[in-house]
């Protein structure tokens, strides 16, 4: 199957349900430092339970979108992603009633699992896509809206006066959207591929770039998930939390904006590699900048450099394999790496929040080393990485 030949498998009323599906998967991670910050300060998790939570869910996130991948194929299998819409709303009303952490765990498994399947629909229309990296930065761009209102509003009005609960059932709400917005999907999900395109050739070079995506998403997952604790360390209120998080979910949709408009033309490697050594430097910054002001732009520059390296590593994954078998490894991939990072973090976040930003900051140092190393392995190979996310190889 050749790259033409991908270019009109969907309408653009498809591409646009896709889109939607996928933010509304997507969502929990821009308020998922404010939800679960909430049960924390509620009693109802302690510090080290608030990295499990975060790490079930994107764990079971990953997986779904691993059988979303895979089972996804035909327009009639529009029902499966219908049927994850449901279990999404009732799975976030399951966390309000749980009586236990054990079972809170188990209910955001059971989110993350739907969540994935969601974000699965999105995750093939962009690997089928003739651009990848093009409908991927749109993607980040549209997905923003919708997190960076509940990241405003929860915080400063909704919550204080509804309660921790508020999160949840607004992320119910979300998954009876998605679950509407996928039964008008008419085009089939996905191209069917024969088992040797499915079949991703490994090599050295392609398990460089999954573990450059790996770490990466580690790293900002673990500071991600304890955002809620480390800024009460440093003795804001609530509203100036809402507003760093806000902050920073807008600078992710700068970023992505700009990426998809304009910065697809910068270098890959070195994109890559500079994203990744500023996100090490922010991530100690975070552990001093006790302002609010000096908080809300360490946080925001922090997450919007990683919004920002998405594009260029799902190009870098289309460069080194043409047959697209990996490039829907990302999403995956990148899951587990947001699974495996607050877990990490979970193990330090008892002595101090601190030593979660250094766990961080060494995680996105191991990333630069190994995009680094990409770049080499690719120059001693004589593979020609195409210039930008969209020029040809």
């Amino acid at each position: 199957m050749s790259q033409a030949s991908t270019a009109h498998f969907q309408s653009g009323r498809t591409i646009v349900l896709s889109l939607l599906i996928g933010t509304g998967g997507l969502t929990i991670f821009g308020i998922m430092p404010i939800i679960l910050g909430g049960l924390l300060n509620a009693g109802r998790l302690n510090a080290a339970q608030l990295g499990w939570a975060a790490t079930a869910e994107t764990l079971a996130m990953a997986l779904g979108l691993l059988i979303g991948a895979r089972v996804l194929t035909r327009a009639s299998t529009r029902w499966i992603v219908v049927l994850a819409g449901v279990v999404m709303a009732a799975a976030n009303f399951w966390t309000i009633a749980a009586p236990a952490p054990w079972s809170i765990l188990v209910s955001r498994g059971a989110a993350g699992l739907s969540e994935g399947i969601l974000i699965a629909v999105t995750a093939l229309s962009i690997a089928f896509s003739p651009v990848p990296a093009r409908l991927s930065g749109i993607f980040l761009t549209v997905s923003v809206p919708p997190p960076l209102l509940l990241a405003y509003t929860l915080p400063v009005y909704i919550m204080p006066r509804y309660g921790y609960a508020a999160g949840f059932i607004a992320l119910a709400l979300v998954g009876l959207i998605c679950a509407v917005a996928a039964a008008f999907i008419r085009d089939d999900l996905a191209h069917k591929l024969d088992e040797g395109r499915r079949r991703v050739r490994w090599t050295f070079l392609t398990g460089l770039a999954l573990g450059g995506i790996l770490l990466s998403s580690a790293g900002f997952a673990a500071a991600w998930a304890y955002v809620d604790p480390l800024a009460v360390s440093h003795a804001l209120s609530p509203a100036e939390i809402g507003t760093a998080v806000t902050a920073t979910i807008a600078g992710q949709f700068l970023i992505s904006l700009f990426v998809a408009s304009y910065g697809w033309r910068m270098p890959m490697i070195l994109t890559l590699v500079a994203m990744s050594a500023a996100q090490a430097a922010l991530a100690l910054a975070l552990i001093w900048a006790g302002t609010p002001l000096g908080f809300a732009l360490a946080l925001a520059s922090f997450g919007l450099l990683w919004q920002g390296a998405v594009p260029f590593a799902t190009a870098l994954l289309v460069a080194i394999d043409d047959s697209r078998a990996l490039a829907p490894l990302f999403f995956p991939i990148q899951l587990i790496g947001m699974a495996i990072g607050p877990f990490l973090a979970s193990f330090v976040a008892g002595s101090g929040v601190a030593g979660v930003l250094v766990l961080a900051a060494a995680l996105f140092g191991l990333t630069v080393v190994i995009y680094i190393m990409v770049g080499r392995v690719t120059a001693r190979a004589n593979i020609t990485l195409p210039r930008s996310v969209q020029a040809p190889a």
